[in-house]
């Protein structure tokens, strides 16, 4: 096993300050270039793995009054969407830090539509879990599955399994984002 190397222990403090400023000040564009090819693939087979039709990070803003979608797929046009802190199931999730599996999201009194209207489609099943970032609630990574109209039967939905493996989609991402901001503020060549 590898022991700390204790040159580096009285830099441990600076780093993991470092690492929090550099966390809370990320932008969409740069969170898009640390997720990489190997990241934005990953989001695509976790996707198609819940059968979701869409799947995002919204970062939550540094006022901390809005979330911010950072990354989508498959729609990159959705990034730059904002929705307030205080509407929303996915604000419901930052709120509380909780995750949710929820079915019939149209029903769901809490749904924000706006998005739905927007993009001209019907939010059905949605998961959102938290996203960390350097130990901080940075956001939610959400997934949904939609239908363009009323008359469209519901898709299957989510289920237990499918939030477990968003929620280690989230973990996964948390830890590869900030492996990079490391690299990053350490100046490596890895």
């Amino acid at each position: 096993m590898i022991a700390p190397d204790p040159e580096f222990a009285e830099l441990s403090a600076l780093l993991e300050r470092r690492l929090d400023g550099a966390s809370k000040s990320l932008t969409a564009g740069e969170l898009d270039g640390l997720l990489g090819k190997v990241g934005r693939e990953m989001f695509l087979l976790y996707s198609e793995a819940v059968a979701a039709d869409s799947i995002s990070i919204w970062l939550l803003d540094p006022a901390k009054t809005k979330l911010v979608v950072a990354y989508s797929e498959p729609d990159p046009a959705f990034v730059g969407w904002e929705q307030p802190l205080n509407e929303g199931l996915i604000s419901l999730v930052v709120a509380s830090e909780q995750a949710l599996c929820e079915n019939l999201v149209y029903q769901h009194t809490q749904h924000s539509k706006r998005a739905d209207k927007a993009m001209d489609q019907i939010t059905c099943s949605m998961i959102a879990v938290p996203f960390y970032l350097a130990g901080n609630l940075g956001g939610a990574v959400s997934c949904v599955q939609l239908k363009r109209s009323a008359e469209d039967p519901d898709p299957e939905g989510f289920s237990a399994r499918h939030l477990n493996r968003i929620s280690r989609l989230s973990s996964a991402l948390e830890r590869m984002v900030n492996y990079r901001l490391l690299v990053s503020l350490l100046d490596l060549e890895l």
